[in-house]
């Protein structure tokens, strides 16, 4: 089959605001280059696009401008285009998240990029051979939330290791891989699916995709330059790089703990494209729907509280944060919900073969994943969370008792069991692909 690949630039400027956090935060320098990389799959009837983004997280909108621009050039159908932010924390503007905006100018600029690359993946079309692997990294992704011995839920309890009682919901380390290969068998690129927060602050505070950065130049290095490496993050609500039951705080993150998670991945990766079997081709197919999601809705004492706390420096263990900055994040809901009544929520699915990448828009639990995972009817099923759109956090139904996570806020706005509901209708979209 005929198979492409190609990146584009979308590294933030220095001065531009950096998402992720509960505070204001700028880009210091440059550690390394976020990208737009695409890969386009050609079976000779159809086509399809999987794009790794590296940014927090990706609107709409961004992702609708490019497709359109995609299928003017290419002919490429805006169903069979699917892009995947990789969450990295040291990314630029995308999103509006807390205290940070996003900027009008760099949206555009990532929605051209985007384009961009795909257009150029396509145009870089060779006859491939592709295959799939799916291995394991273990020990260095782990669940962030807890239930406590008081039976309480905690986001990150590392502060008091000796109440922690088990960690709650579930753990996805494979590492899930296409890869494709010439005629004489030298491997010329990959898409990368693996469960880990691009948190691990691989960058140090300066522009950076990350963990995947290191990933992308280990396997770079193994393979060569114009090897092509796509990253699609799996569902990582609820799993970041941090052991909490570690008492080494040079565990939790820096550089190191970049170079750990994106080596074991790579690690990984390589095992599976050395010794991975190639078919000629594989048939490809794209499709997508449109659903409604109910937001939470502040009551009426909920923000004559916000009203009074606004400012407010008192801090919530549970919620990680200020009064103030939770005051803030319930009005603000409050006037999102005036705007938006209902909250758009596009799900994708992108098949080669017997394997299926099934996107939404959500800062996605692992449990939710592992269950799209389970009731999929197709042999390989690679979840990918915040494509094609951000709706936040989408936890579990039994996770809206405590932890960061399911705090009421924009960035949490999605009343429980909307999780469960993203998952029945991704398994009715995968049922009508087979």
């Amino acid at each position: 089959m005929l198979v492409g690949f190609s990146s584009a630039n979308i590294t933030p400027s220095y001065g531009m605001e950096v998402p992720g956090g509960m505070s204001k935060r700028f880009t210091q320098g440059l550690h390394d280059d976020c990208l737009m990389s695409a890969a386009v799959f050609d079976d000779g009837e159809s086509t399809v696009a999987l794009v790794g983004v590296d940014a927090l997280s990706v609107r709409h909108s961004m992702c609708e401008q490019a497709r359109a621009i995609i299928e003017e050039a290419t002919g490429i159908p805006p169903e069979h285009v699917m892009f995947g932010a990789s969450h990295t924390h040291s990314g630029g503007p995308s999103c509006r998240l807390f205290d940070s905006e996003s900027d009008p100018a760099y949206l555009e600029h990532m929605a051209r990029q985007g384009a961009t690359a795909v257009i150029d993946a396509n145009r870089r079309k060779q006859e491939l051979r592709v295959g799939v692997g799916v291995g394991e990294a273990t020990g260095v992704a782990f669940p962030r939330r807890w239930i406590m011995k008081d039976g309480t839920q905690r986001s990150h309890p590392r502060d008091d290791q000796e109440n922690m009682d088990h960690p709650q919901g579930e753990l996805d380390e494979s590492v899930n891989v296409i890869g494709v290969a010439d005629a004489e068998g030298n491997l010329r690129g990959c898409v990368v699916n693996f469960t880990c927060h691009g948190t691990t602050g691989y960058g140090a505070g300066m522009a950076s995709a990350d963990w995947i950065a290191a990933m992308r130049e280990d396997l770079k290095g193994v393979f060569g330059e114009d090897f092509g490496v796509v990253f699609l993050q799996g569902a990582c609500g609820d799993v970041t790089q941090v052991d909490n039951t570690a008492t080494d705080v040079t565990s939790w993150s820096g550089p190191a703990v970049g170079r750990k998670v994106g080596g074991a991945v790579a690690g990984e990766a390589v095992k599976l494209l050395t010794q991975m079997r190639f078919a000629e081709s594989m048939p490809v197919a794209g499709t997508r729907v449109s659903i409604e999601l109910e937001p939470r809705r502040p009551t009426e004492e909920q923000l004559a509280w916000a009203r009074e706390h606004l400012g407010g420096t008192e801090p919530n263990r549970n919620r990680w944060a200020y009064d103030g900055i939770w005051a803030r994040e319930w009005l603000n809901l409050a006037k999102l919900n005036e705007e938006e009544p209902m909250v758009p929520c596009e799900l994708q699915a992108i098949a080669l073969g017997d394997t299926v990448f099934a996107g939404n828009p959500g800062e996605f639990f692992c449990k939710l994943g592992m269950d799209i995972k389970r009731g999929s009817p197709f042999a390989h099923t690679f979840v990918v969370e915040l494509a094609n759109g951000c709706v936040g956090y989408v936890p579990t139904e039994d996770a809206y008792e405590g932890g960061y996570e399911s705090q009421m806020a924009p960035s949490s706005k999605l009343v429980p069991g909307s999780g469960e509901k993203i998952v029945a209708e991704t398994l009715k979209l995968l049922a009508g692909m087979r």
